[in-house]
């Protein structure tokens, strides 16, 4: 058996610096608007290394400032290259503070260029008997790879490059590269080589002759006489571009290969460098990294208190604290992540720094000893729970006041939720988990619930987690959730957001709750006999496309329909995938105008999704107690401040098709009332044309004009009586394009014309409203100035894609500015609607409850008797929710089904 050898691990810092610069796509910034893109990409291919290769010894070369030997010997020498980006200038300093933080070993020396010490370390590494794995994209380098002994690895590109794969690539063996290089040149460092000669005629030399000694030497034997006559001319030349492409392995590099092992990380430092840059994920997986169970001290030395409950006595003296205090952290352990079907596990609370308790109430595990029941604990903490004071904060505390009031407890006095607050502050991450929020904003790891809990198939109901771990875990919960508060109420003020937080988002947490918890009734019957008219429908498109096909398929497989429709029916391939042309559904509809089996395509698959999403699905989500379908309200999701819904989600059902109304008529009232949809009007155009404030726009709507047919009027020339269905259709298709940044191509798929017959369309609008034209354009260039949009009550989302080179990503930027202060602003008068709708239902004592919101539409339950003073109730509020420019208006239908409401 042979004894593995040790390997060093080189990495060519200046390569990946450039290229995680550019790579990215969008220019990053820290809070402070440092530039932090290379920095981040950079870090990226360190932890790519460290994973997947788990080194003892590596080291990170640097390219030294200023000249180098080479400029010695031909001042032009990288004449060309353009001088290093100012933003990435001014990371350098921090991929190097990131490397010396990771206790990674670097290198640098002055007048040597990293590939010269990346080869003298390899040559070192080599005589003391290690394998050396050269981590750099760099062709340059490909000259020192000589298996088994050196190879080189590109992680970005997962490339490894041995002698072999060098071949493959430049045509030459890695021992002729530098001669390769020598007789082409290399524009990009501006190397000469030989004038007139091309990477073919490289490669044919070195194949006939082997080295560009022999070359030089035998060039009599050439048998061209041009590329001779070249050769002839170029000697010099290529001597002296041989001297600068060859890495130098004499470079002075005093560091030996035995040094280059990685030290301990510093752990603390590294947290305050990715709060300082902003680096979100990166904390995150740093408090994964840490976490476990010794992951639960605290910042700055000190250790939290936890405290275990078991008894009367130490009950009682947890309520007379509370009692004293004015703010209250509570986190419930739990059965279920379904609120409307968790019983209590244990009640975790926290009323101040440092300090927990854990009141275990239905732990089932070999050491739960005595516990107070669940009855007891509510009743006691009741009071509290119940009254203003204390203040609750949590995070996602909605979950909680679902499942104490399904416990018989009504939460009041929410003050506060960490996972709201942390969505404000950063609508674009799609992770407000707890874990994230207290490595980004306290700089600390915690326990996450597989450390106690176990995960996948090995993981075990919280009941029955040992006393001793779950304490430290719900602890940990509650007492960094009570930190976060007022870490985060002062970044919500520094961002002007504070407001926004009291006014909308927090009051609506309730009001969310309310309407998860009520539910909606379904009609499974109903659902259950519609499944078999969809599964007949769905036959009937199967038989219509074998027929046409020409026998029978898997039309699920995206392998087989291709086959039918790219070989055996040769429709034109729309768009290509990395596995072949596409059969998503955009492409089958474009096709559907082509060819009658698309159509059949695009009606099966419609008719399967509704049959399994939800009539298939609805039924098996009734509440066993209740008989109601509960769906979540995710208030931490979309960053334009929509809501989203889930489990199931009820804003997708289809609204126009008749499959999507029959759908709708299984959502049924209670007896003795109806349901009522109160459906905003094209509030996005309303609040479109406050914004721009164009008068035509304006006035259109303030004279209650029919709005789309208004714009065809006055787009193609005609009085409103004569615009016909189509005039209207495409104007209705611009009035909502214009708003989501629909350009020519676009809209011209949308319409069904030419991309010049839309971009024209798109030019007669902004000449009848020439005040959007110039609000887009200024709504952009404010967004890029202060890197966000902001919405009419002052949400903000950050847009770094402003300011991308890349023109895709920067032109995706303009659209979103646009779109998410309309759609922004749309969702925001919402939510404000709710609450004050909510509000006065209560005050009142009346006995309606708002039960879904579908965007731009409210559905209420209501006892007939209250249906004219809600209808009543309900436009005022909706209406009157906002001062705009424009009315906004109110659609309202109800009747003895959703579908009928919604008529």
């Amino acid at each position: 058996m042979t004894e593995k050898k040790p390997t060093l691990y080189l990495i060519d810092a200046s390569s990946y610096m450039y290229r995680a610069f550019y790579a990215m796509g969008q220019r990053l910034t820290a809070p402070d608007g440092t530039p932090t893109q290379a920095v981040y990409g950079f870090h990226q291919m360190l932890q790519k290394v460290l994973k997947d290769k788990k080194p003892e010894r590596v080291c990170v070369v640097y390219d030294p400032p200023g000249p180098t030997l080479r400029h010695a010997i031909y001042p032009d020498y990288k004449a060309t290259r353009e001088r290093m980006p100012e933003d990435l200038v001014v990371q350098v300093p921090l991929i190097k503070n990131l490397v010396d933080l990771l206790g990674i070993p670097s290198v640098e020396i002055t007048g040597y260029e990293a590939d010269d010490v990346i080869a003298a370390l390899a040559r070192k590494a080599l005589q003391a008997g290690m394998r050396v794995v050269i981590i750099s994209g760099d062709k340059d380098l490909h000259q020192l790879v000589r298996e088994p002994h050196v190879i080189q690895w590109d992680p970005q590109k997962d490339e490894i490059f041995t002698s072999e794969t060098v071949e493959r690539k430049l045509g030459v063996r890695p021992e002729q590269v530098r001669d390769f290089l020598a007789l082409m040149g290399d524009s990009s460092d501006n190397v000469p080589g030989v004038a007139g000669v091309g990477r073919k005629t490289a490669q044919n030399l070195l194949r006939q002759f082997g080295t560009l000694d022999q070359v030089l030497s035998r060039v009599e034997d050439i048998k061209s006489a041009a590329i001779k006559k070249k050769i002839l001319a170029g000697k010099e030349a290529a001597l002296l571009s041989r001297d600068l492409v060859t890495v130098r392995e004499d470079a002075p590099v005093a560091l030996e290969p035995d040094q280059c092992t990685i030290g301990a990380a510093d752990t603390k430092g590294l947290v305050a460098f990715f709060q300082s840059l902003g680096f979100r994920r990166f904390l995150d997986e740093l408090a994964r990294e840490a976490g476990g169970e010794a992951a639960h001290a605290a910042a700055e030395g000190l250790q939290r208190r936890d405290r275990l409950v078991t008894d009367e006595k130490g009950f009682s003296a947890v309520l007379a604290e509370i009692a004293r205090e004015d703010v209250l952290s509570i986190d419930l352990e739990t059965t279920s992540t379904d609120a409307m079907r968790a019983d209590l596990v244990g009640v975790a609370l926290c009323w101040e720094d440092h300090q927990a308790a854990y009141i275990p109430v239905g732990h089932t595990g070999e050491d739960a000893g005595e516990q107070l029941s669940a009855t007891r604990v509510l009743e006691g903490l009741r009071p509290f729970l119940e009254g203003e004071r204390p203040r609750k904060v949590g995070q996602n505390i909605k979950y909680e006041w679902v499942v104490l009031k399904r416990h018989g407890v009504e939460l009041q006095g929410i003050d506060f939720d960490t996972m709201v607050a942390s969505y404000l502050l950063d609508p674009g991450n799609p992770s407000h988990r707890l874990e994230r929020i207290v490595a980004e904003h306290l700089g600390e790891s915690k326990l996450r619930y597989s450390d106690v809990a176990g995960s996948g198939k090995h993981q075990i109901p919280f009941a029955q987690v040992p006393l001793e771990k779950a304490v430290d875990y719900a602890c940990s919960d509650a007492e960094t959730t009570f930190r976060l508060v007022p870490v985060l109420r002062e970044k919500l003020q520094g961002a002007k957001l504070e407001n926004l937080m009291d006014t909308l988002e927090r009051p609506l947490i309730a009001v969310l709750a309310r309407m998860e918890h009520r539910g909606i009734r379904v009609d499974a019957a109903r659902l259950h006999e519609l499944s078999k008219v969809l599964e007949e429908g769905i036959r009937k498109e199967e038989e219509a496309i074998y027929h046409i096909a020409g026998g029978p398929f898997n039309i699920q497989s995206p392998i087989q329909l291709r086959d039918v429709l790219f070989g055996k029916l040769q429709l034109p391939v729309i768009k290509k995938t990395k596995t072949g042309p596409s059969t998503d559904m955009s492409v089958l509809e474009e096709l559907a105008a082509l060819h009658p089996i698309a159509q059949h395509i695009v009606t099966y698959r419609s008719l399967t999704k509704l049959k399994n999403t939800y009539v298939d699905n609805l039924p098996k989500l009734i509440h066993p107690e209740t008989g109601r379908i509960h769906t979540s309200y995710n208030q931490a999701v979309t960053a334009t401040g929509r809501l989203s819904s889930s489990d199931p989600n009820l804003q997708n059902i289809p609204i126009r098709t008749e499959e999507g109304r029959r759908i709708r008529e299984a959502f049924v009232p209670e007896a003795g009332c109806v349901l009522l949809a109160a459906d905003y009007s094209q509030i996005e155009l309303r609040i479109f044309a406050h914004y721009s404030g164009d008068e035509r726009l304006v006035a259109a709507f303030a004279e209650g004009a029919d709005i789309h047919r208004r714009t065809a009027a006055e787009m193609f020339g005609v009085p409103p009586h004569e615009v016909t269905p189509e005039m209207r259709r495409q104007a209705k298709t611009i009035n909502f394009g214009i708003i989501y940044g629909m350009g020519p191509y676009g809209l011209g798929k949308q319409l069904g014309i030419s991309q010049a017959g839309a971009k024209a369309a798109i030019e007669r609008y902004f000449a009848t409203y020439e005040g959007v034209k110039g609000w887009i354009q200024q709504v952009v260039e404010e967004c890029r100035e202060r890197g966000y949009a902001e919405t009419l009550l002052g949400r903000r989302r950050y847009l770094p894609e402003l300011n991308s080179r890349n023109r895709n990503v920067r032109q995706q930027g303009e659209r979103l500015a646009v779109n998410t202060t309309i759609q922004g602003t749309a969702a925001d008068l919402i939510k404000k609607a709710m609450i004050d709708i909510d509000d006065a239902i209560r005050k009142e004592g009346l006995g309606t409850a708002m039960l879904l919101q579908v965007h731009d539409e409210l559905v209420f339950e209501v006892p007939e008797d209250e249906l004219d003073r809600i209808r009543a109730l309900v436009r005022d509020l909706m209406e009157n929710v906002h001062p705009l420019s424009v009315p906004l208006v109110v659609d309202m239908g109800w009747g003895a089904n959703w579908a009928e409401a919604h008529a």
